[in-house]
């Protein structure tokens, strides 16, 4: 059975502005004050908790700054054009849709304020303990957990880190590649869309 799994910042999330945000609020409070364009071209090439942690001081007292900084903002967080639409277009036609993210304990609470948890068949986020990604663990206990087939597994990021995660663990990527993305192909992914409304016909002919 042919089953999606979702990263969620970026891909069906439209999240960044406040990433960014709470990200560079989290280094004036250290003094620093880095270029946001360049911060936002390096969150998306490695991810946030690796960024601060290159930026000097205590990355886990910087990580949980961010952390409460941002999800104090998820009340912003809004959906990425199309997501909704896809969303539904593959749940009426049976196929799954699961959820992998870094992100928190909320994830659940913003898909269900954005009106689209009904879609979801399982969310497994930063709560349930599983290595970060590139690393395949949050995958592989997706695909234990619900008896998917990874040969129809595909996983849909737009970051790099998505992709090597896919990698990872076998399964096929998307790389997603809104035009405001600095992201550029990988070579690991199976394929690349601008436009979230582009993959129910893409992994049909996947």
């Amino acid at each position: 059975m042919t089953a999606v799994i979702w990263d969620l910042d970026g891909t069906l999330l439209d999240s960044y502005k406040v990433i960014l945000e709470s990200v560079l609020e989290v280094l004036a409070q250290e003094g620093l004050t880095p270029d946001p364009a360049e911060t936002y071209r390096r969150l998306i090439e490695t991810s946030v908790k690796s960024f601060l942690g290159e930026q000097g001081g205590d990355p886990d007292r910087l990580w949980e700054r961010y952390r409460a900084l941002s999800t104090a903002r998820d009340g912003e967080v809004r959906l990425m054009r199309g997501a909704a639409e896809t969303l539904r277009t593959l749940a009426d036609r049976g196929v799954p849709n699961f959820v992998f993210t870094h992100k928190g304990e909320t994830a659940r609470q913003v898909l269900d304020r954005l009106g689209v948890l009904t879609y979801i068949s399982g969310v497994l986020s930063a709560g349930d303990g599983v290595p970060r990604k590139p690393a395949p663990d949050g995958l592989n206990a997706l695909i234990a957990r619900h008896g998917l087939d990874r040969r129809q597994t595909f996983y849909i990021g737009d970051r790099p880190i998505d992709m090597e995660c896919a990698k990872n663990a076998g399964v096929s990527g998307i790389l997603f590649l809104p035009p405001s993305s600095p992201a550029a192909p990988t070579g690991w992914e199976t394929a690349a869309v601008s436009a979230l409304t582009e993959i129910p016909e893409l992994i049909n002919e996947l």
